[in-house]
């Protein structure tokens, strides 16, 4: 079943030439013994830890945009695609659009990719309009135990046991989280905190399977796919938003929170906000995202957000005293609930850290995955 699921959502073919792996995968066919293996596969994962840890950081700084853009009175929808717009018209004025862009921008797994990358940042925005922003993302760590069981299920990546219990501990803490939120948004804070992270899990393997993602061999090509794939998602997405403002102008459609009006479709501080701050920093967040999947998988790009709290809470600190939101202080409940999901992300890390040692002792031959990948 898991070699059903990766040729379903890895075309032998792209653009008419085979898929080629990423240096990683080359690495990990390689024997252990071949030191060219060996530094391939340590650099390339090397280099997925520390991006993933640069979209932990910016994670943070994009909160607090959020934040502010909820204070000004920003329209969710209008406000994302504001900025997903921008950040691959960014992206893809570097680049160019190259040859193939219409094979990619049709490709399938091209709007799977970009449409929930669209309704990560749509829900999540949503979940810090009921709690504050330090308090949200601790609720959206749930993204870690589901990619961990979609890795399990769909491909085979089983983690190890140590592993897993630290999973459970963090599905612990999101209820926890929940359940000291406010009592009238306890709903809302657990259904937009749950898809946001079903989302990301979605985003983390369609990238990490997505043909081009795969066979870009430069950051200059990994750029240039991650713009195609926004660009033709959040073009949609803005058609289909201003086709549903203008039916609710004249009356085809009732007025629905979801429906942005055409004041708030043109709403200046939304424009801006949304296109020059949000857009720069989705720009570096999907670059990240898409390298960083393919050098140390999505369990481990996952587990790795779970240190996003702490970047948020200080983003939000630092917001707070600036007087650019208003928020609620972290109290012991919640500071104990970041805590203890960071502390499961290290557990992670380090039951796949020794599962990697006892795969070289046990197999010599070959080398083992990247750290948690199971």
């Amino acid at each position: 079943m898991p070699e059903i699921q990766i040729l379903s959502l890895r075309p032998a073919f792209t653009g008419g030439s085979a898929a080629a792996p990423s240096p990683l995968r080359r690495a990990e066919h390689l024997p252990l013994t071949t030191p060219t293996s060996h530094a391939v596969g340590t650099a390339a994962a090397v280099s997925g830890w520390i991006e993933a840890t640069a979209y932990v950081v910016v994670i943070g700084a994009l909160s607090l945009i959020y934040a502010i853009g909820y204070t000004m009175g920003a329209h969710v929808i209008a406000f994302i695609l504001y900025a997903m717009i921008a950040s691959s018209l960014a992206m893809l004025a570097f680049t160019g659009v190259g040859k193939d862009a219409a094979a990619i921008m049709r490709h399938p797994a091209s709007f799977i990719v970009g449409l929930s990358i669209i309704l990560i940042e749509v829900c999540y925005f949503l979940v810090i309009s009921y709690v504050s922003p330090a308090h949200g993302t601790v609720v959206t760590r749930i993204s870690i135990p589901l990619a961990m069981l979609g890795g399990a299920l769909a491909l085979g990546r089983r983690p190890p046991p140590l592993a897993s219990a630290a999973a459970l501990v963090i599905v612990a803490v999101t209820g926890y989280a929940v359940l000291i939120s406010p009592p009238d948004v306890r709903w809302q804070v657990a259904v937009w905190g749950t898809l946001t992270g079903a989302f990301m899990v979605v985003r983390g393997f369609s990238s990490e399977f997505h043909p081009w993602n795969r066979a870009a061999r430069t950051v200059h090509e990994k750029i240039r796919v991650t713009g195609l794939v926004v660009l033709v998602t959040s073009i949609i997405g803005l058609v289909l938003t201003a086709l549903a403002t203008a039916a609710t102008v004249v009356g085809l459609l009732p007025p629905l929170p979801v429906v942005p009006t055409v004041a708030q479709l043109l709403h200046p501080p939304t424009i801006v906000l949304g296109a020059l701050v949000g857009g720069a920093l989705l720009t570096l967040m999907a670059y990240l995202n898409f390298s960083a999947v393919v050098k140390i998988t999505t369990e481990n790009f996952m587990a790795m957000m779970a240190l996003s709290p702490v970047t948020v809470w200080i983003a939000q600190t630092i917001g707070v005293a600036a007087g650019l939101i208003t928020a609620t202080a972290v109290d012991v409940r919640l500071g104990a609930a970041m805590a203890v999901c960071v502390a499961a992300v290290l557990v992670i890390f380090w039951s796949g850290y020794r599962a990697r040692l006892a795969q070289r002792v046990m197999s010599p031959a070959v080398t083992p995955s990247v750290p948690g990948s199971g």
